[in-house]
């Protein structure tokens, strides 16, 4: 097995990260890096991610070194390696759970960015925050009628959306739209994978 090394902050991204690595069942080194403190823009980061953004993962097979730098990428590479039940076997509903995945990572993930970094200019912090709720309620449709993003089996899907439902988990609950999502997210708290990344890399926001 690969000698493998997540770094990570808490952060919606790296938490996601951090679920596929908890999914993976691998052990992995864990660096939490201080964003504050800069220590993602420092020279031995940079090194691996000229970007200076987290999550990273880097794998060491003897002399083979491969650096992943995308949440969605360390994502799929894991669950693909190790995790490949989490996709649907029937190509239309692995198509259908591919879009859902997607729209985490692009819709979802970039609206929720950056409503978080607009909140010193409120009228375009709700602007966006209005976007994301509609991806949001768009995206989990499907959950007003089954458990899960793809279907009675939770998927990629499900672990890619996790983060953003996860951090927005208090503005969500108080509204009343978001009941089924805010169910949806009780059971995959209930995931013993989702618990151990909660733990290390997760954030929640008031």
């Amino acid at each position: 097995m690969p000698d493998t090394t997540l770094y990570y902050a808490r952060t919606g991204n790296s938490l996601r990260a951090a679920v596929a690595v908890e999914l993976a069942g691998i052990e992995a080194r864990k660096r939490e890096l201080n964003l504050a403190g800069g220590e993602h823009k420092q020279d031995g980061f940079l090194e691996l991610n000229p970007a200076g953004a987290v999550p990273v993962l880097v794998e060491r097979d003897g002399d083979d070194t491969m650096v992943l730098t995308q949440s969605g990428a360390i994502m799929n590479h894991l669950v693909e390696r190790h995790r490949p039940d989490l996709w649907p076997a029937a190509p239309a509903d692995k198509s259908r759970c591919m879009a859902s995945f997607i729209a985490a990572l692009s819709d979802v993930a970039v609206q929720n960015g950056l409503a978080r970094y607009l909140e010193s200019m409120p009228e375009a912090s709700r602007f966006v925050f209005d976007r994301l709720t509609d991806s949001i309620r768009a995206a989990f449709a499907p959950v007003a009628e089954q458990p899960f993003l793809c279907g009675e089996s939770k998927t990629v899907a499900d672990y890619a959306h996790l983060p953003v439902i996860y951090m927005r988990e208090h503005a969500l609950t108080d509204m009343p739209e978001f009941e089924h999502v805010i169910a949806w997210l009780a059971r995959m708290k209930d995931d013993a994978a989702v618990a151990r990344a909660v733990e290390y890399a997760g954030a929640q926001l008031k």
